[in-house]
């Protein structure tokens, strides 16, 4: 008892020193770490898809020759390149290629429709575009032909297997590619160092810039206090294009030396099967996810012993879900709650196994950022009443681009960031979220935003108004419910195919009510809690 005890003693020893250290040890950007080992431990695994297993070295010859084959194309220092691509490894290849000219890597999500696309490559003014060919049962050829045509841009393919298609596969040489050492030597913090693209309550999706500083730092502090395991084998399924594969997976990865297991789509079966035979370190995702891994007929069968930890976020884990992960392996939990423009998590769970902390809150502001519960006029209110989470950070992201007035809008007078999330702070620091401010709602982990939906819907001739809520779905957490007012006679598979054609399937809505009149108040807005109730009723 006594020397364990003593162990975890020096456990919270260890801890306390790693925060203390980490924003003095904190990476400037990822080229940093990954730099390192390249001179420390080229050989190290780095990356496995399918058959294909990269080291360290590999990975850093395969950006080097991307990266080299970019200036060719007239990409140079400042410019953009749009990178369209599933979890794998050309998606990490070309982060680290497009950084080491001194460019920015624009995400977008191959599962966008091609005018969902064309905003983003428009809006950012992309000078090259990255992309896979085909994603899931959708080929992306004519999209990917349209945008070369209509824009005047080069664009790169990658078919189904690995580096196929548009470039030749290439051997490291003996020697590490110098623009490795310049692009370490003289990368900036502050440097815009990825553009993702989140929809807004207009409809209109804004380009959130984070800098090289902002995600290194949230990778690195990530790993410091909650998953400090050198060396961790960890899975990538998750949009690459989303914070959280950027700040805790991707990023996780590159700050430990990592090896990444690269998924093009989540499949229970397939991360049960990697779990076991390839000895993963960190179960991550959103909880949907995790239910679909329990919910596997080979979760019962499969060793998870290797599991050190799960974490998850963007909602609450289903009591049954976390009672069976915690049977099943020795692992401890951890929960996080941020969004893009923190850079990923402002409130976290330290690794535990209590259930009350782990179902009741989300985890303790991180004490390196400044979080307060703020009423409407922005003043801090006491421990235990409900407000508005806003947040202070040491690297904040850089901004909307393209969008000063947003950006202005994003922030109070005195610095904080606006989260438009509801929650309170218990007495014991743990804050429990009370739901959103804003009308955003997520379904399977991706934020949706009904505005955007409600656009397009009122584009259809036969649709005279839209209204999108979001409501509780047991597999997805919330999915989106539609209600129109018409023009002329439409049926609801009409109007869900308009749907399916232009957007994204996660946005598409899984009811449709048509109504005679959306209920509005009196200053004309949408009354949405009367459309919740409606719902609720399910009389439409």
């Amino acid at each position: 008892m006594v020397m364990l005890m003593n162990d975890k003693n020096n456990q919270k020893k260890t801890s306390a020193l790693r925060q203390q250290d980490a924003e003095e040890l904190c990476p400037n950007s990822w080229i940093d770490p990954v730099y390192d080992f390249l001179k420390k431990d080229p050989e190290h695994e780095a990356m496995v898809f399918g058959p294909t297993r990269l080291s360290y070295k590999e990975m850093a010859a395969y950006a080097s020759a991307l990266a080299r084959h970019l200036l060719s194309c007239g990409v140079k220092a400042g410019d953009r390149v749009a990178v369209m691509s599933s979890p794998r490894p050309e998606a990490v290849i070309s982060m680290f290629a497009v950084w080491l000219i001194g460019a920015t890597w624009v995400g977008i999500n191959p599962r966008y429709q091609k005018e969902e696309q064309r905003h983003i490559l428009l809006d950012s003014k992309v000078v090259a575009f990255i992309a896979i060919t085909y994603d899931a049962k959708r080929d992306l050829e004519s999209d990917l032909a349209s945008h070369k045509h209509d824009l005047n841009i080069p664009v790169i393919r990658f078919g189904r297997d690995f580096w196929s298609l548009d470039l030749a596969k290439i051997k490291p040489k003996p020697k590490l590619d110098d623009i490795w050492e310049k692009c370490a030597a003289g990368i900036r913090g502050d440097g815009h160092a990825v553009i993702i693209y989140t929809s807004g309550s207009t409809g209109q999706p804004k380009g959130a810039i984070n800098t090289h500083s902002g995600i290194a730092f949230r990778s690195w502090t990530m790993y410091m206090d909650r998953f400090h395991v050198p060396g961790m084998r960890i899975i990538v399924d998750l949009p690459v294009n989303h914070i959280g594969a950027l700040a805790s997976a991707l990023g996780l990865a590159m700050v430990a030396g990592g090896t990444m297991f690269f998924s093009e789509h989540f499949n229970p079966e397939a991360s049960l099967r990697l779990i076991e035979t390839e000895k993963i370190d960190i179960l991550g995702g959103v909880p949907t996810m995790l239910a679909h891994i329990v919910g596997h007929n080979s979760f019962s069968t499969t060793d998870l012993f290797s599991i050190r930890y799960v974490s998850w976020g963007a909602g609450p884990i289903s009591e049954g879900v976390l009672q069976a992960l915690m049977l099943a392996t020795k692992a401890e939990f951890s929960q996080q709650y941020g969004m893009t423009e923190t850079n990923g998590p402002i409130c976290y769970t330290p690794p535990t196994r209590d259930m009350e902390i782990l179902l009741k809150t989300t985890g303790k502001p991180d004490p390196r950022l400044e979080v307060r519960i703020a009423d409407k006029d922005d003043n801090p209110v006491p421990a235990g009443t409900e407000g508005e989470v806003q947040v202070k950070m040491p690297y904040p992201f850089a901004g909307f681009l393209n969008n000063p007035a947003a950006t202005k809008a994003a922030f109070t007078a005195d610095g904080f960031l606006y989260t438009g999330d509801l929650a309170f702070i218990r007495e014991d620091g743990y804050l429990v979220f009370c739901g959103r401010s804003k009308e955003m709602f997520k379904s399977g982990g991706f934020n949706v935003y009904p505005r955007e939906i409600e656009i397009l819907i009122e584009t259809h001739p036969a649709i005279k108004a839209a209204a999108v809520i979001g409501v509780s779905d047991p597999e997805w957490g919330e999915v989106g419910h539609a209600f129109v007012e018409l023009r002329k006679p439409v049926s609801r598979e009409e109007i869900q195919q308009w749907c399916k054609e232009k957007l994204a399937n996660y946005k598409i809505p899984k009811a449709i009510s048509i109504i005679e009149a959306i209920p509005r108040l009196t200053v004309e807005k949408v009354d949405r809690a009367r459309l919740a109730e409606l719902a609720a009723k399910k009389t439409c």
